[in-house]
């Protein structure tokens, strides 16, 4: 794989810088709250952990947790979920220095390519009537509706090691995400984008009622970093092999968003992915994530300056962001701009004040509940994600073999 040629910062837009600016800072951060998260579950010193989600009928297990990690910077209030789940086991003459090898291979290199995957569709036949808006809203008519699940990974940019250099992947590499070995001999870093497919909040939560769902595209800024990854073959007794890669949670200093906290609003934290080969062959995937408690939901601004440049965005489909860079770096440096306001937090306080705290007590109406419903929500995601990819993971007999692996994992693009 051969990364774009490098571009020095000036090449870059306002947004792109607004990107790059934060990396250094969000991967340290990053990787303090692992630190500390490995030394907290070495030593049981997580004392508000509990049970929030449990599969029948599998091999899994996992834990949720708040807690307070001690970065650098100051305490940071954090919560976590650590889901453990079996994965694979070899079936028939599988010789498991090979098997792990596969493991090996699949985890580090091919993973974060295949965990996006696309559900049956309809087909829509050709000549099939298609009614404009808004008839389309009630016709019965078949269309090839395409639903992702999972998660789907772009890379965006790199910085090499030993130059510094900083650049720009190119189009046709954008999917084909870097093996993570190459994060400790060639790349310092890789910031990349991910999008979580099929992210629906429902309500009410419970699914024997009509309930409404909430589509919500999600993305995250991530950074993938060698501080990640581990590549262990006979790392202990009873364990072939662990591979494991992951990244740090990256946010631009400048979002116009109204939601600030969720995928794509973590001011801090990591996620991990560590497959461990067990002495008989069994596969278990753990999936530490450990971010940032929010301080608001959303922001709904006071400020004159948000309104205008928010509705420039809107009347020129976007393209008002490169005109307005100068204005938009000059206004983000002025102290006495005014904030906002989280309608979510208010009436959570409210409803508990006018209640008497009856609201949390007989409701579970409080922050800590929605904070929990957020890591459920994290959980399914993965879930989902992990259990996903286990097909195409069987699908190819040899991970180890270039010439076996089909262009569509190679590339990254199903499609």
């Amino acid at each position: 794989m051969t990364p774009a040629a490098g571009a020095s910062q000036a090449g870059f837009s306002y947004e792109e810088r607004n990107i790059l600016a934060n990396v250094d800072r969000c991967l340290a951060e990053g990787v303090a709250i692992m630190d500390w998260w490995r030394w907290a579950e070495a030593t049981g010193n997580i004392p508000d952990r509990f049970e929030l989600a449990q599969v029948a009928n599998r091999p899994d297990k996992g834990y949720s947790f708040f807690a307070t990690a001690p970065l650098p910077s100051g305490p940071l209030p954090v919560m976590g979920d650590v889901p453990n789940v079996f994965y694979d086991r070899p079936k028939g003459r599988w010789d498991l220095r090979h098997w792990t090898g596969n493991v090996r291979e699949f985890a580090l290199r091919y993973f974060t390519r295949v965990s996006s995957f696309e559900l049956p569709q309809t087909v829509a036949q050709d000549g099939s009537p298609g009614p404009p808006p808004p008839l389309n809203l009630v016709s019965w008519c078949p269309r090839g509706f395409v639903t992702k699940e999972g998660f789907g990974y772009q890379q965006l940019f790199y910085k090499l090691r030993g130059s510094g250099e900083i650049g720009r992947f190119p189009e046709a590499e954008s999917f084909a995400i870097v093996d993570q070995r190459e994060l400790a001999t060639r790349y310092e870093w890789v910031v990349a984008i991910v999008d979580i497919f099929n992210f629906v909040l429902s309500f009410p939560l419970d699914p024997r009622l009509p309930r409404i769902g909430f589509p919500m595209r999600q993305s995250q800024y991530i950074i993938f970093s060698d501080a990640f990854v581990r590549d262990e073959t006979d790392p202990a007794p009873g364990v072939r092999g662990r591979f494991q890669f992951g990244y740090a949670m990256l946010k631009p200093r400048h979002d116009d968003s109204v939601l600030v906290y969720g995928p794509g609003q973590f001011d801090a934290g990591f996620q991990l992915f560590t497959f461990t080969v067990q002495g008989d062959g069994a596969v278990r995937v753990s999936m530490p994530f450990v971010v940032n408690r929010p301080t608001q939901i959303l922001s709904i601004s006071l400020d004159p300056l948000d309104w205008g440049f928010r509705a420039a965005e809107v009347l020129t489909l976007g393209r008002a962001s490169r005109w307005l860079e100068p204005l938009h770096a000059l206004m983000d440096g002025l102290p006495w701009r005014p904030g906002g306001f989280d309608p979510v937090f208010t009436s959570i306080d409210l409803l508990n004040l006018f209640t008497l705290g009856q609201a949390s007590r007989q409701l579970c109406i409080s922050k800590d509940q929605l904070e929990k419903f957020f890591l459920v929500f994290h959980f399914d995601q993965y879930y989902t994600m992990i259990t996903g990819s286990l097909l195409t993971w069987r699908q190819i007999p040899e991970w180890q073999d270039p010439a076996t692996i089909p262009l569509w994992v190679k590339t990254g693009r199903s499609s």
